[in-house]
C-alpha cells in the first residue's frame, strides 16, 4: 500500500522541477521530507510517472544481479542505479547490494536464503546440546543457575539501595 498517490507524487516533483522553489521549500509546502522530494523529482524526470507508481515488483535474480554489478562496474551511486533501472525504492537496492558482498554472486538464489538460514539456526545452538548431559553435569548446571539467580537479585537489591540512598540526598 502506497502512503502517497500517483497524482500527489507528481504534484510534488512537478513543483520542485519547475525550479520555482527550493527543495526545502517545496518539501515543507507538502509536509514531507527533502529527501523523499528529491527522489520522485529524479525518478519522474528519468522514467515518468509509471515508475513513481511505487508498485512492487518481483525482480528476478539476474536482475538483480545486473544492477549490483552495474553499481560496482561503473561506479553508481544505490540512487543513481535505482533511477537507471526504473526502481522507486532505493533502499531496495542497497539491500541487493549488501546481500551480493555477503554472499557473492548466488546471493539472490533460493538455496542460499535457505542455507544461510539453516546456518543462523545451527550457529545459534551449541554443540554441547547433540550429547545428553550426565546426572553430575545436570546438577552442576542446576546449581550453577540457582547461583546464578540469587547472585542477579543480590546485584538488584544493591541497585535498589544505592538508588534510594542517592535520592534522600
Amino acid at each position: 500500500m502506497n502512503k502517497f498517490s500517483i497524482a500527489f507524487k507528481k504534484k510534488v516533483a512537478e513543483t520542485y522541477l519547475n525550479d520555482e522553489l527550493s527543495l526545502v521549500s517545496v518539501a515543507s509546502m507538502y509536509n514531507i521530507s527533502s529527501s523523499t522530494v528529491r527522489k520522485w523529482a529524479y525518478i519522474y524526470r528519468e522514467h515518468g510517472i509509471e515508475t513513481l507508481s511505487g508498485l512492487r515488483g518481483n525482480h528476478s535474480a539476474d536482475f538483480k544481479l545486473m544492477v549490483v554489478k552495474d553499481i560496482l562496474d561503473n561506479q553508481l551511486s544505490i540512487r543513481e542505479a535505482a533511477i537507471k533501472h526504473k526502481m522507486s525504492a532505493f533502499y531496495t537496492v542497497s539491500v541487493w547490494l549488501e546481500k551480493y558482498k555477503k554472499f557473492g554472486e548466488h546471493a539472490f538464489l533460493r538455496k542460499n536464503k535457505e542455507r544461510s538460514n539453516m546456518h543462523k539456526k545451527n550457529s545459534l545452538t551449541p554443540a554441547l546440546h547433540s550429547t545428553p548431559l550426565t546426572v553430575n553435569e545436570r546438577e552442576e548446571l542446576e546449581q550453577l543457575r540457582v547461583e546464578n539467580a540469587y547472585l542477579k537479585k543480590l546485584e538488584a537489591l544493591v541497585q535498589k539501595k544505592s538508588r534510594s540512598t542517592q535520592k534522600k540526598k
